[in-house]
């Protein structure tokens, strides 16, 4: 009766809105950081500029995900087994210190591996990404950021694994602002040939925060001795499941590359830039929301997941607090599009505002898609998870992105994102409660659809030829939102 009683608590209203405030402040500052790096980015070097940064930043990032082999979530899992379920293994105990070392020594060679491969590849990427060799010594020197950004990405995962919170937040953090600091001198004296510079001392100072805050979590993991044997069977059991891991992130992230290299194609590197501050605006807006998601509701989920009465409850709650958080955030976002676009970037960039209000929507069914999405990698199904975000997910991602920008244009990477997320919440629902048993409750049903009414509206109301009206509208429709959302909150909180 106890641990029913403690379950319930952990899941309660209170709680999960608690765990998602607490984890969402974390992000506040660093989305503050990224949003003046933008700012910069965009005045110093345009739209062009920015098509060239994004085209950079996701090739690298695509052949990053390979050379890593999945290692930074199955490093989590290994250092919090090794740490005990419950946390209450000290982290200093030669088991921890153990797998540290192991993976440090992996990360070493998947690091090298990496910057190796991004040499080898430097004239093909430059042919590949920009139709000439122009960049090729620009993929070389990015050698040393792929160096450093997987050898930051093992020292993250380590963080995480030891459920270091606070020093994962402020390293984190501190990163961003040295590359903030260090990067934009470098866009204002030396223009474009800034961004590759600009790029490596972010890796570098990311890495050097990492690690100063890993050395001072468990500072004795550098006299650990390990046989031979224990580290290969440690170092075969995390490639092993990261490479399966890894396959969905690829593809995710190779789906990005694609379509950035079809806008160039049909487009320009203007339009690719465009498309990124448009991303970047729409993303950073609803970043906390996602990110406390991760980090404060998968693991409630998986607590739970084997017993799908409990799972329903779970995700059920979840749906309804995302929602009542979301509507108005995607309404907002909406009457607030050219605002935003002109204080975060500059007026080059207003022609993406009718994109950002596409997003809007879309980020909306997004969030709805989000609690459902979780379900079958919780349960620990890889090949459904995989078939689901891996196949299904990319498939329709790269298909309608291509398909809706060669109609419409860059409005119709927007139109794109909605018919994704839509796709999303409809086949992901129909799978796991096929799967899983998965029902959503009728008392979530129509508070989601009473939350779609007024987001829907407010995206009609962009559309009127009336400014004065639409506007009107849509402040309108916000403020009727608020009001919802907050009742609604308050009532949940409650119980």
């Amino acid at each position: 009766m106890a641990s029913g009683t403690t379950d319930s608590q952990e899941n309660s209203y209170r709680s999960i809105m608690r765990g998602m405030s607490a984890f969402g402040s974390v992000q506040v500052l660093q989305i503050v950081i990224n949003v003046v790096r933008g700012k910069f980015v965009a005045l110093l070097l345009g739209p062009e500029g920015m098509g060239i940064s994004q085209l950079l930043v996701s090739s690298t990032n695509t052949l990053k995900q390979v050379a890593s082999c999945g290692l930074p979530l199955s490093i989590v899992r290994e250092v919090a087994a090794a740490r005990g379920a419950d946390g209450s293994t000290e982290p200093t105990t030669l088991d921890v210190a153990t797998v540290v070392s192991v993976a440090r020594r992996v990360v070493r060679y998947t690091a090298l591996g990496a910057m190796l491969l991004c040499i080898v590849c430097s004239g093909l990427l430059s042919r590949i990404t920009f139709d000439n060799n122009m960049y090729t010594w620009s993929f070389a020197a990015l050698s040393v950021m792929m160096l450093f950004s997987v050898l930051s990405d093992g020292e993250m995962s380590l963080l995480q694994g030891l459920h270091e919170v606070k020093r994962l937040s402020k390293a984190s953090l501190v990163g961003a602002l040295v590359g903030l600091v260090a990067g934009v001198p470098l866009y204002w004296v030396f223009g474009y040939g800034g961004i590759v510079p600009a790029m490596i001392i972010l890796a570098v100072a990311t890495w050097a925060f990492y690690r100063y805050n890993m050395r001072r979590a468990l500072p004795a993991v550098t006299t650990v001795s390990v046989p031979r044997s224990l580290q290969w069977a440690i170092a075969r059991r995390m490639l092993s499941l990261g490479v399966v891991l890894m396959a969905g992130t690829v593809l995710t992230t190779l789906v990005g590359y694609l379509v950035n290299m079809w806008v160039r194609a049909l487009g320009s590197v203007g339009d690719v830039g465009l498309f990124q501050a448009a991303n970047t605006i729409a993303g950073q807006y609803v970043a906390v929301v996602f990110t406390a998601m991760s980090l404060d509701y998968f693991p409630r989920l998986s607590a739970a997941i084997s017993d799908n009465a409990r799972m329903t409850v779970i995700v059920n709650r979840q749906f309804d607090l995302v929602g009542l958080v979301i509507a108005p955030l995607a309404i907002a976002l909406m009457l607030t599009a050219p605002l935003l676009i002109r204080v975060l970037t500059s007026e080059e960039f207003m022609a993406v505002v009718p994109l950002v209000r596409w997003m809007a929507l879309g980020l909306f069914l997004r969030a709805m898609a989000y609690p459902l999405g979780y379900i079958s990698f919780a349960k620990g199904d890889k090949k459904l998870y995989f078939c689901l975000e891996g196949v299904f997910g990319c498939s329709v991602m790269l298909v309608a992105n291509c398909l809706c920008y060669w109609a419409w244009g860059l409005v119709g990477l927007g139109v794109a994102m909605v018919i994704v997320h839509a796709l999303d919440v409809a086949v992901y629902y129909i799978v796991n409660h096929r799967v899983y048993g998965y029902r959503i409750d009728r008392s979530t049903l129509r508070l989601m659809l009473l939350l779609s009414l007024p987001v829907l509206l407010t995206f009609l109301a962009t559309l009127l030829p009336d400014i004065r009206l639409g506007y009107t509208l849509m402040t309108l429709l916000l403020l009727l939102t608020l009001f919802v959302s907050f009742r609604g909150i308050r009532s949940r909180l409650r119980n």
